[in-house]
């Protein structure tokens, strides 16, 4: 199952008007390494770690049930 440690910002998506979403600063994943640009679009607001979680999904072509992931 893949695990990802996932930091966000809520504070840039609230600025531009999208309260309520927040964007992906950074995904690490098992072992430290920084897998940000090979799972996400940085500039995308997203609504919630559902969808984050299903883009990554998308990304990896793996079931959504699989994807772990825990906000640092």
């Amino acid at each position: 199952m893949p695990y990802y440690e996932i930091h966000l910002d809520r504070e840039t998506s609230e600025r531009a008007g999208a309260g309520g979403t927040f964007q992906v600063v950074s995904i690490e994943n098992e072992e430290g390494n920084d897998v940000t640009d090979d799972l996400v679009d940085v500039g995308t607001h997203y609504a919630s770690l559902d969808k984050v979680r299903e883009a990554i999904s998308r990304k990896l072509g793996v079931p959504l049930d699989t994807v772990d992931l825990d906000e640092v």
